[in-house]
């Protein structure tokens, strides 16, 4: 009478059989791992990408219209240089930047061995007489990282019978510009930053600040 159970063949053969159904769930698991942190990084960098554009559109709208004498050979002017990799203004900061009143602001584009950057320095404002050579130490923070290009361009009119229209540089002027428009271009071509269009909330040109009384 034959005994029963399995032969060596047999046992080789489920061994084997299990072998590859474990490395089906391995792979599987593995994948789905994958995935999900892939998506948990595209949703980390989209969710960074809206707060820095939520932040500069806050800042660049409270650009202020501070009106200054740089030196004898400019007449008065908006204290505003704007240029096509930088923009330099006076804005008031959100409370946890600082303290209130106004600052002097600076964004502009930093190149690095592992990528570009924009970030933003800023300062208490508190001559009316400023030149734009910082006197203070400046505060900085990174706002956008792996960039490959910063542009910033301006509308509005220069002046007289002047049509309004986009210039790639706005400085001793009298006002500021209507609309400042800031364009990001990423390394990683899979980050896609629409255009930020600001428009500034005070461009009075009859606003006349005086940052020495506001800050003391």
């Amino acid at each position: 009478m034959r005994s029963s159970g399995f032969t060596l063949i047999e046992l080789m053969v489920a061994l084997l059989l299990l072998g590859l159904v474990f490395l089906l769930l391995t792979s599987g698991l593995q994948f789905g791992t994958n995935v999900w942190s892939l998506r948990q990084g595209e949703q980390t960098e989209s969710a960074e990408t809206l707060t820095a554009q939520g932040f500069l559109r806050r800042v660049l709208s409270e650009t202020r219209p501070v009106m200054i004498e740089a030196d004898i050979s400019h007449a008065r002017h908006v204290y505003f240089t704007g240029k096509e990799e930088s923009i330099r203004f006076v804005a008031s900061m959100p409370g946890h930047l600082g303290i209130g009143g106004f600052y002097d602001v600076e964004i502009h584009l930093v190149e690095g061995e592992s990528g570009n950057r924009v970030e933003m320095s800023w300062h208490v404002f508190r001559s009316t007489e400023a030149s734009f050579a910082p006197e203070v130490e400046d505060r900085h923070a990174v706002l956008v990282s792996r960039v490959n290009q910063l542009q910033f361009a301006y509308y509005g009119s220069r002046g007289g019978n002047q049509p309004a229209q986009w210039y790639s540089e706005w400085e001793n002027s009298d006002h500021l510009p209507d609309l400042i428009r800031m364009r990001v271009t990423f390394t990683d071509n899979s980050n896609v930053w629409p255009d930020l269009v600001v428009a500034p909330v005070v461009r009075s040109l009859n606003l006349i600040i005086d940052p020495e009384r506001i800050n003391n």
